[in-house]
């Protein structure tokens, strides 16, 4: 299996550290970075090749991952453009097979991975709880309709009935969505091409993830977090420290 990690974003949020090193590369514990956290989680949970699209200061990411085999980085100088956009730069590397897609600055188990594997394209792990959420009003919402399938994404939504956690299973079908909307508009983020796709007619599965450890480490609030309750649960349910 191949995961896509987006790993381009400047992450200005956590500056000043983020004026030293790209948010990828900012360490949860002296020499543990979230992007080394990002392929741990995937690794437990079987997946083998990964691209990473790097953006923001894409050479000390490229410095970060050299020699590794099972790695392949891709630059996207855009990286304004969102995520999206970075995640269209990886469609020559995936090759048209099924895909993983994650955000670098996401901590997460590694069931969720199993279960977005296990669905299959298209999905998002949905969790219906946010237990480790810190500021609920600032996570992507999901709304859920019959049958367990999604109708839209977004952080304003009037209702919802979960929270997106960055974990995905994908196809082609992304990066089409992903080529389509940049040529109408100059920013393309990951929830757009979700509606987008909804918005044509392709079903997108709602997987649960209720009670499963994830975080997205976009503050000096959550990064503290992630530090000081969220690695040392994540690493025991990961086994041993390696």
């Amino acid at each position: 299996m191949l995961a896509v990690i987006l790993a381009a974003g400047r992450g200005t949020r956590l500056a000043p550290i983020t004026n030293r090193v790209p948010k990828a590369l900012v360490e949860v514990r002296p020499g543990l970075t979230l992007l080394e956290l990002a392929l741990r989680s995937l690794r437990a949970a079987g997946v083998e090749e990964f691209v990473v699209v790097a953006g923001y200061m894409a050479r000390r990411v490229e410095e970060a991952l050299s020699g590794r085999e099972d790695v392949k980085v891709i630059r996207n100088p855009e990286y304004w453009r969102e995520n999206g956009f970075s995640m269209l730069k990886a469609r020559e590397a995936v090759g048209g097979r099924e895909f993983l897609l994650v955000m670098s600055d996401h901590v997460f188990e590694p069931e969720l991975v199993r279960r977005a594997m296990r669905a299959g394209p298209l999905c998002l792990c949905v969790d219906r709880e946010g237990r480790y959420l810190l500021d609920p009003g600032e996570a992507t919402k999901v709304q859920v309709g019959p049958g367990g399938l999604i109708e839209r994404l977004g952080k304003r939504l009037p209702s919802w009935q979960g929270y997106d956690t960055g974990v995905f299973a994908c196809n082609e079908l992304m990066f089409w969505a992903a080529e389509e909307l940049a040529k109408r508009s100059f920013a393309v983020s990951v929830s757009d091409c979700v509606n987008f796709l909804i918005s044509r007619g392709h079903p997108f599965k709602a997987v649960d993830a209720s009670g499963l450890l994830w975080l997205d480490v976009d503050t000096h609030e959550a990064l503290r977090h992630a530090r000081e309750a969220i690695l040392p649960e994540l690493e025991r349910r990961l086994g041993a420290r390696p």
